[in-house]
Formats: C-alpha cells, structure tokens, sequence
C-alpha cells in the first residue's frame, strides 16, 4: 500500500538578497567607465558601513556598450536610416545577502542615494536545507501512521517499508507569502523609514511511503 505524508510550516525569513544595478554614460569608453566606478565605489562604501561582508557580496560585469541613435540622410527622393554613435553605456549588478532585517529601512534608501538602482529584494531561510530534512522526516512518520489506520481499518496488519520515495523527486518546495520588495526611492527625511514587511515562507515536504499489508 502506498501512503503520503505532508507536512508544513510557515516560518519568518531571516535573511534577504538585494539586488542592485549600477549604470553610467561617457562620451568614451574610458569615461563611462571611470564613472560607473566611481558610483560603485560609493554603493561598496555605503555597503561597507552597513557591515555586509565581502563575502556576502556577488558582482556581475562591468559591461560596456557603445550607444546610438537612427538618423535619417535625405538624398534627393531617397531617405537613407543611418545609426550613429553618440557615445557609451556601462553597467554593474551587485548582489547583496544580509541577515540584518531590522536594518533594510536605512540601508536600501543609502543605496539608492549612492545610485545603486535597487532592483529586487528577496527574503529567504539561513537554514532552509536542513529544516526541510526534519520536515521530511515527519513526513514519514505521518505516511506510516495514515497507512497503519487504513490497514487496520480493513482488517490486516501493516508489515514490511517495501519503498520511501519523495513524490515527483521535485525537492525543497518554499513558498513566499506575502511578495518581495521591488525597489528603494532616496528618502527625503531620515525621520521617515521605508517599511520594510519579509512576510513568512512556506516550507512544505511531501513522502510517498509502500507499506505491506499483511492479511490477518
């Protein structure tokens, strides 16, 4: 006999990931990109001061693009699309994990006022891997427990655990009540923080237990 066992919990984030977007313009390559460091330098400085590690930082890029514009060239009847630069774009992503929440309502106006264009924030749990573990433990004590009533029930006796598996192998499944925050605006008074709401996540495990049912 096959039974499943489900069990759940809704638990506080304690940590969360921001993601930021740093972007500059010159008329050169070499301009754009003295000026995109210079504004990353000041979003690792208010980064700094916050106490985030190193560590719990992640970069992607530089990049740097040339930009243009669509100019139209009359000759005689004939009007000829040219592109044409008109100078350089770079940009830098930067991802933050800290489990400082309290703090979220300072530091995500600072980083804006430093131009780091806040694009995301997503909360998460530190030890998410291992409360799923318990979690899918429970789960197998509840599939046997609901394939020993249904034995019972008919008159046999549960016997041998003939197979433990988890239900489509699909893992850890969180889910996110409550939805993430999608950007930071510069505060125009530090009397006046930004509310920051984590929510609660879901952690869900479910365990597909094949019990023998021995006849009585």
């Amino acid at each position: 006999m096959e039974s499943v066992g489900q069990v759940r919990e809704m638990l506080a984030p304690d940590r969360a990931g921001i993601a930021l977007r740093i972007e500059a313009t010159g008329a050169t390559a070499d301009a754009a990109s003295r000026s995109l460091a210079a504004k990353v330098n000041r979003v690792l400085g208010v980064v700094t001061a916050a106490g985030i590690a190193e560590a719990d930082t992640e970069s992607d890029g530089p990049t740097v693009q040339e930009l243009y514009e669509t100019v139209r060239d009359e000759r005689g009847r004939e009007q000829v699309e040219k592109r044409r630069r008109t100078g350089y774009s770079a940009a830098y992503g930067l991802t933050l994990t800290t489990s400082n929440l309290a703090g979220l309502p300072e530091l995500l106006p600072r980083l804006s006022e430093a131009e780091g264009l806040v694009s995301g924030v997503e909360f998460s749990l530190s030890d998410a891997r291992s409360r799923l573990l318990a979690l899918e433990q429970r789960a197998v004590k509840d599939a046997l427990e609901r394939a020993g009533r249904l034995i019972a029930a008919s008159g046999a006796r549960p016997g041998r655990i003939l197979a433990i598996a988890i239900p489509g192998d699909e893992g850890m499944d969180m889910r996110r009540a409550g939805r993430p925050m999608k950007a930071a605006a510069p505060a125009a008074d530090r009397e006046i923080r930004l509310p920051v709401r984590p929510g609660r996540i879901t952690i869900e495990a479910r365990v597909s237990v094949t019990v023998e049912i021995v006849a009585p």
